[in-house]
C-alpha cells in the first residue's frame, strides 16, 4: 500500500497530467508548422487571456487564511469568478488582435473555460484535494490526446479544427471540476452565515489587485513573447517555438506542485522550503526534453530546429523552477506587494528584451530573451526573500 501511495502521489499524478499534455503537443507536430502555429496562437491567446483577465483568483484563494470562504459567503466568491471570466474573454480577444493569427471564438471560449477551471480548482485544493484535481487534469490530457489521434487518422490536419478539440477539452474540464466542488459543498452542508464587513470586502479587492498586478506581470513575461513571435515572425516559426516551450515546461511540474503546497499551507512553515531539490529534479527532465526535441526534429524535418530553441530555453527553465518556490515563499512571508515589485521589475526587462530582439532575431531571440527574463525573476525573488530572513534560514 505504501508503494502504491508513492506511485500515485500528487506530484507524480501532476507529472503524468503534464506528460499527457506534452504528448498532445508532440502529436501536434503531425500538423505542418503553419497549421500548428494557428493552434499555438489560439492556445497562447487563451492561456494568456486567462492569466491576464482571471484576476489571479486561483492564487488569491489558495493564499487566504482558513475559514475565509465561509466568512465571505458564496455570493462574493461567485461574483469574483464572474468578473474574472468576463475579463478573461476580453483579454483573449485583444491578444488575438495583437497576434494577428487565430480565432476569436476559440481564444475567448477557451480563456473562459480555463479561468473557471483554475479558479474552482483552487477551492478544491484548499481542502487538500490534490489527487482529485490532478486526476481531472490527467483525464483532460488523455481526452485531448485521444481527440488529436482521432483527427490525425481521419486525415484532418487543420490547426483550426484541432483548436476546437482543445476548446472542448477546456470546457469539459471546467464543468468536471465544478461538479467536484459542488459535491464537496454538499458534504459540508449548510454554510455558516457570512461575517465579513464592507471593509473586509474592500480589503479583498485591494488584495486581489495587489496580487494580480504581480501575476499579470509574470504571465506577460511568460507568454507575451509568443504573441510577438506570431506578429513579427509568423505562424510557421511560432509552431516550432511553441513546441519547444511546451517541451521545456514539462520540467517545471515539480515546482508547480511545490508552489501550490506552499500557498495552501496553513502551518506557517512555508519558509522552510528550499529551491535546490526542485532545480535538481528539473534538470534531467529538461535535458530529456531537449533530447526529445532533437529526435522529433530528425523524424519531422520541419521541426529540426526545435531542439536548439529548447537548449536556449533550458537555463530559463531551471531559473523558473527555482523562482516558483522562492516567489511562493515570498508571498507567504512578505505579502503581495513584495511579489508584485519583483514581477514588475522582471516585466520591464522582459518586454524591453522582447521588442528589442524578436523583430530581428526571431525565435532564437525570443528563447534567449525569455531565459534572461526568468533569471531576473528568480534572482530578484531570492534577493527580496533574503531581506526578510536571517542568514542560513533554509530558503535557498
Amino acid at each position: 500500500m505504501g508503494l502504491l501511495r508513492r506511485l500515485i502521489a500528487p506530484e507524480r499524478l501532476f507529472m503524468g497530467a503534464l506528460g499527457l499534455t506534452g504528448l498532445a503537443a508532440v502529436l501536434s507536430v503531425a500538423l505542418p508548422p503553419a497549421e500548428r502555429g494557428e493552434l499555438s496562437a489560439n492556445m497562447v491567446s487563451a492561456t494568456l487571456g486567462a492569466g491576464v483577465g482571471g484576476l489571479s483568483l486561483d492564487t488569491f484563494l489558495l493564499s487566504r487564511p482558513g475559514g475565509w470562504v465561509f466568512s465571505r459567503g458564496r455570493p462574493w466568491v461567485l461574483a469574483l469568478l464572474g468578473a474574472s471570466v468576463l475579463l478573461s474573454a476580453v483579454a483573449a480577444a485583444m491578444l488575438t488582435t495583437v497576434a494577428g493569427i487565430g480565432s476569436y471564438l476559440i481564444a475567448v471560449g477557451s480563456a473562459a473555460g480555463l479561468t473557471i477551471f483554475n479558479t474552482v480548482s483552487s477551492i478544491a485544493l484548499r481542502q487538500k484535494s490534490f489527487m482529485a484535481v490532478y486526476s481531472l487534469r490527467a483525464a483532460s490530457g488523455a481526452v485531448l490526446v485521444g481527440g488529436y489521434v482521432t483527427l490525425y487518422f481521419a486525415g484532418y490536419l487543420d490547426g483550426g479544427l484541432w483548436s476546437w478539440v482543445w476548446l472542448v477539452v477546456q470546457w469539459v474540464s471546467a464543468l468536471a471540476v465544478c461538479g467536484l466542488v459542488l459535491r464537496m459543498l454538499r458534504r459540508i452542508g449548510q454554510a455558516p452565515r457570512p461575517e465579513a464587513t464592507a471593509l473586509d470586502y474592500r480589503s479583498d479587492v485591494t488584495a486581489v489587485g495587489n496580487l494580480h498586478l504581480g501575476i499579470f506581470a509574470q504571465m506577460m513575461t511568460l507568454r507575451f513573447n509568443q504573441i510577438l513571435v506570431a506578429r513579427f515572425v509568423g505562424a510557421g516559426p511560432l509552431g516550432v517555438y511553441a513546441l519547444a516551450v511546451a517541451a521545456l515546461e514539462f520540467a517545471q511540474a515539480g515546482a508547480v506542485v511545490r508552489a501550490q503546497r506552499i500557498l495552501a499551507s496553513r502551518d506557517g512553515t512555508a519558509t522552510s522550503y528550499r529551491a535546490a531539490p526542485v532545480v535538481k529534479a528539473a534538470l534531467p527532465v529538461a535535458l530529456a526534453a531537449v533530447a526529445g526535441l532533437a529526435v522529433l526534429g530528425f523524424l519531422q524535418p520541419d521541426y529540426r530546429h526545435a531542439w536548439i530553441l529548447g537548449l536556449c530555453l533550458l537555463p530559463g527553465t531551471l531559473f523558473t523552477a527555482a523562482g516558483k518556490t522562492w516567489s511562493s515563499v515570498l508571498l507567504k512571508v512578505r505579502g503581495e506587494r513584495a511579489t508584485t515589485v519583483v514581477a514588475l521589475v522582471t516585466l520591464v526587462v522582459a518586454i524591453s528584451a522582447y521588442f528589442a530582439i524578436i523583430p530581428w532575431a526571431g525565435v532564437i531571440g525570443a528563447a534567449l530573451a525569455s531565459s534572461l527574463a526568468y533569471a531576473v525573476h528568480a534572482l530578484t525573488s531570492h534577493a527580496s526573500l533574503r531581506k526578510s530572513q536571517p542568514r542560513n534560514s533554509g530558503t535557498v
